[in-house]
This record gives C-alpha cells, sequence and structure tokens, in this order.
C-alpha cells in the first residue's frame, strides 16, 4: 500500500522546479507551496488541486491522487467514528450562529416605534414620518439577517410589515403608485413570514387602497376579497368589506353590492371590540363607527345617492370633528358637499364654500384621497352648472395644494 501524500506527490511532481517557479504559475503563494509539502495531512481546495496540476503539467494526476487520498479519509473517518475534517471550534461556532438573538429591548423599541408612528399620523405631516420609518426599515432588515431564533424573527418580520405598510400607506397619498404598490407587497409577504393574517388582511387593505386611487377600482376589489380570506371576522374584516369592496362597489355602480358590503361591514362590527371616537386610519385594528359610517358615505356618493351619503355623514360628523384628524375632516366635508349638488334641492353656493373650507383645514398637507375627492366634486359641479365662478375658485384652490 503506497503510503504517499499528497505533500509528497507534490514534491514529486516538482521535481527540478522551485517553489516560487510553483507557486507563480498556479497564482498561490510560495510559504503555502511549502507548507502543503511538509504537512502530511493538508489537503488544499478543488480549485486549488487543479491549478497546481495545470502548473505541473501532471495530466490529472494530482486531482486524481486527492479524489483517492479523500476518499480514504472518509472511510477512515467512518470506521474509527472520527471528523477529520471539524474539530469543536467548528461545532461551537455553529451553535454560536444558530444562537444569534436579538435582544428583548431591542424589538420593544422597534415595535413601540411603530406605534407611536401609527397613533401619531392622523395628526404630523406625513413628511414627517418617512426619515423615521426609513431608518427603522433598514435596521429590521439587518436584524432579521443577523438573528436566527424563530420566535424572534417572527417577531422582527411582524414589524417590518407594519413599517413597509406604513412607507406604502403615505407613497399611496402622495399619489406614488409604483412605490406604494412594492412597499405594500413587501408588507404582505412579512405578515406571510410572520405567520399573522391579520397582517396580510392589513396589508391587503393597503393594497386595495392604492389599486383604488390608482383607479383601478377592479384590482382594489380583487384585493379586499382576497383580503377578507385572511381576515376572517377578524378586526380588518370591517375595513376591507367598508373602505375597500364598498368604495370599489361604488366606483363600479354595483348599487346592491354597496347596499350589501355596507350592511355586512356593521354585522362585522358586532362581532369585534369597536374603538370608540376615530383612531389611526392606519390602524392594525377594527375601523371605530365613524370611520365605516364615513367609508359607507363615499361609497354611496360615487352611486349618487344623497340621502345614503348625508345619513352616514351625520354619523361620522361628531367624531370626526373632535379629532384630530385634518384628513378624515375634510373627506366627510366634501362628500357632504357632493351631496348637497346631486340631491333635488342642490345648493352650489352653500357646497363649494363647504369643498373650499375643506381643502383650508389640510392646505399644508395636502393628499391624494382630498385632491381627487376634490376633482369629482368639480366634475360634478360642471356638468350641473358649467364653469362657474363656485368651480373655478375650487379648481384654482386644487391647483394650489401640490402633493409632496
Amino acid at each position: 500500500m503506497s503510503t504517499e501524500t499528497f505533500g509528497s506527490a507534490l514534491r514529486r511532481l516538482r521535481g527540478n522546479l522551485s517553489t516560487r517557479d510553483v507557486a507563480r504559475l498556479a497564482n498561490v503563494g510560495k510559504s503555502y507551496i511549502s507548507a502543503l509539502e511538509n504537512d502530511d495531512q493538508r489537503l488544499p481546495s478543488h480549485q486549488i488541486i487543479a491549478s497546481l496540476d495545470s502548473a505541473l503539467k501532471a495530466n490529472g494526476e494530482l486531482l486524481a491522487f486527492t479524489e483517492k487520498e479523500r476518499g480514504a479519509r472518509q472511510t477512515e473517518a467512518l470506521d474509527l467514528g472520527e471528523r477529520t475534517t471539524e474539530d469543536v471550534s467548528d461545532v461551537l461556532r455553529r451553535i454560536h450562529k444558530m444562537n444569534k438573538a436579538v435582544a428583548p429591548e431591542v424589538i420593544r423599541q422597534l415595535r413601540g416605534n411603530l406605534q407611536r408612528i401609527v397613533s401619531r399620523y392622523e395628526r404630523f405631516d406625513h413628511s414627517d414620518l418617512v426619515p423615521a420609518l426609513l431608518d427603522q426599515r433598514s435596521w429590521l432588515d439587518e436584524l432579521i439577517g443577523e438573528c436566527n431564533h424563530p420566535r424572534e424573527r417572527q417577531q422582527l418580520f411582524e414589524i417590518a410589515s407594519g413599517t413597509s405598510g406604513l412607507l406604502g400607506y403615505i407613497a399611496v397619498g402622495r399619489g406614488k403608485f409604483p412605490l406604494a404598490r412594492a412597499y405594500c407587497a413587501e408588507a404582505f409577504q412579512l405578515g406571510d413570514f410572520a405567520q399573522d393574517s391579520n397582517l396580510q388582511a392589513w396589508a391587503r387593505g393597503l393594497q386595495s387602497f392604492c389599486e383604488y386611487y390608482a383607479q383601478d377600482y377592479d384590482e382594489a376589489l380583487r384585493l379586499a376579497m382576497d383580503g377578507l380570506g385572511h381576515a376572517k371576522f377578524g378586526p380588518q374584516s370591517v375595513r376591507l368589506t367598508v373602505n375597500c369592496m364598498a368604495r370599489a362597489m361604488g366606483k363600479l355602480g354595483d348599487v346592491e353590492g354597496v347596499h350589501r358590503a355596507v350592511g355586512e361591514a356593521y354585522e362585522l362590527m358586532s362581532r369585534n371590540d369597536v374603538p370608540p371616537g376615530l383612531p389611526s386610519s392606519i390602524t392594525f385594528e377594527c375601523y371605530s363607527a365613524a370611520q365605516t359610517a364615513s367609508n359607507a358615505a363615499t361609497a354611496y356618493v360615487s352611486l349618487e345617492i344623497p340621502e345614503k351619503v348625508q345619513k352616514y355623514v351625520d354619523l361620522a360628523l361628531p367624531d370626526i370633528n373632535s379629532s384630530d384628524s385634518p384628513w378624515s375632516r375634510s373627506l366627510v366635508m366634501i362628500d357632504s358637499a357632493v351631496s348637497m349638488i346631486i340631491s333635488k334641492e342642490a345648493d352650489m353656493e352653500r357646497a363649494s364654500a363647504l369643498v373650499l373650507d375643506a381643502l383650508s383645514i389640510s392646505a399644508n398637507r395636502p393628499i391624494i384621497s382630498i385632491q381627487q375627492r376634490a376633482m369629482e366634486f368639480i366634475r360634478d359641479a360642471s356638468q350641473r352648472w358649467g364653469e362657474v365662478r363656485q368651480v373655478a375658485e375650487i379648481r384654482q384652490a386644487v391647483s394650489t395644494r401640490e402633493i409632496r
């Protein structure tokens, strides 16, 4: 049985060539060649062996020798129950890698940051919220890549889903629909990784909201219905039914569908813990009564059923007027104004004044929903009265409110 090792085979094949020459030809270090020749146990990588074989014109002898040597070592390891390719430190490093975790305080901080941003959404300029969200999303990406603990990764996915969803919601408000779609799709995927069906339902609601303002109402409806499959009868079912389904059906002219969706939204409220007042529009919890009513009003605006619009506006107004949300007040005021011009007793003067007041409330923080709603008022008013003074004033007010 031959006792030739890789090192001795390398010395034999090197012949009269110096170790410097071999190192240069194989593109490795001279000291590495010497180490290979003097260490009976060392076997280099397949790539280096191939380079040495080529440099020495060994015609595959080194490669064949190495494969035979590896096979012999593997057999020996199996026979003796030994591991020749790992030692204790290798195993300990693996254990350390498996146990890479994120401190509980870090997770609490990240979750708290997200909750604070959600709570401030109705009161703060959305542009001011973006830097903190971007920083948090970037940090979460790093932590997810480093953390191997299953439960902690699940929590990080959950927080990342909410963070991406908020960025998507803000992007919709700015009219940046491709970016919004990307963020909202990411939020849905992260909700799946978090194994949180409520988060997935929430993300589907954001996607539907995006397509509604991108004016793809069929897609908005499809996403809402898919979201309900994740929500079941849980907290997000009310949002998906009234904010997403009912409003998309209104735009599609489905009167019976709107009646049914609004009724179902109220029935679903009875199955959930309904918060008082006007919580954040991006809440992870159930819609409030005011939010449900205001969205029902918008659905009936599209169907031009003024008595229904006013009924739900009246239900929503008390809580909305006492809230900190300029956008909610603006939107419900414009819906009320539309009901005034489509009713039999149309009042253009009062309606236009209401729209101008609505625009002034959120003048410094314009978003796409208010702009679109005001433009719809202009369209409806123009069809009835033409380009009268009031229409021109509202058109001018809308044009001066640039969405950032």
